[in-house]
């Protein structure tokens, strides 16, 4: 019928395009796709996509939990958790993220709300995100005005930075997991730390340069990789 068709496009259109690694993946929760991004059997059908107010408790929980920096929370979230991503679609959507202006955890979370939901599921995520800070930074902010220059709380935030510099390191080591397995992959990752905090060159700059590189790169890498997919194995008749 028409309405059944009109439902099934709709549903088709907010389905992201990862696809479950094996059937009995489960329903509420979005699934990674097959490991090397090949595509999975037929008849295998990706989970629904989740809800507005999922969105909104999902990235909730991270914007309340993520001390330190929620990057880390939000890749843990994303991935291991719900399982919306692959590490490796996480790395690639992380450049992307720090590329467009604003945080970058917020720029990730309007992604995957779009990608879901639409326009919708983007504000959800945002706010979701920002609901639980926000009511904490502004008690804190009070509390700060109050005691923040006691001897106490200078050591207690002086002991938390050794913790948020770990979870920062944490994450890098997960997306350098997830990147191709390539000489090219660890030379611009060399290169963009070298050039951004060893001779302190503008991000923008070591990004103009070595980025195009990079997309050049990954762009011969994958027409050779069709190529030799294409090309008949040496002991074909």
């Amino acid at each position: 019928m028409p309405a059944d068709s009109d439902n099934s496009d709709r549903h088709d259109a907010l389905t992201p395009p990862f696809t479950p690694s094996a059937p009995s993946a489960p329903s509420g929760t979005g699934a990674k796709s097959a490991v090397g991004g090949q595509a999975s059997a037929p008849g295998e059908h990706a989970s629904p996509p989740p809800s507005c107010w999922q969105l909104a408790v999902a990235f909730g929980s991270v914007g309340a939990t993520g001390f330190g920096g929620v990057l880390p929370w939000a890749r843990r979230m994303v991935v291991d958790q719900k399982q919306w991503l692959t590490d490796r679609e996480f790395a690639e959507l992380l450049p992307l993220a720090q590329l467009l202006p604003g945080p970058n955890v917020a720029n990730i979370a309007t992604v995957l709300g779009r990608r879901f939901q639409g326009p919708r599921g983007a504000a959800s995520a945002v706010a979701g995100l920002y609901f639980c800070p926000t009511i904490v930074i502004i008690l804190i902010g009070f509390a700060y005005a109050q005691w923040g220059q006691t001897q106490v709380v200078q050591h207690l935030l002086s002991g938390l930075m050794p913790a948020a510099t770990g979870l920062v390191i944490a994450t890098a080591l997960r997306l350098l997991a997830g990147l191709e397995r390539h000489w090219s992959t660890l030379t611009f990752a060399a290169a963009t730390f070298v050039g951004s905090f060893v001779f302190g060159l503008p991000l923008l700059a070591v990004l103009g340069v070595l980025g195009p590189c990079a997309i050049l790169m990954a762009y011969h890498l994958r027409r050779q990789r069709d190529t030799d997919r294409m090309r008949p194995p040496p002991d074909a008749a």
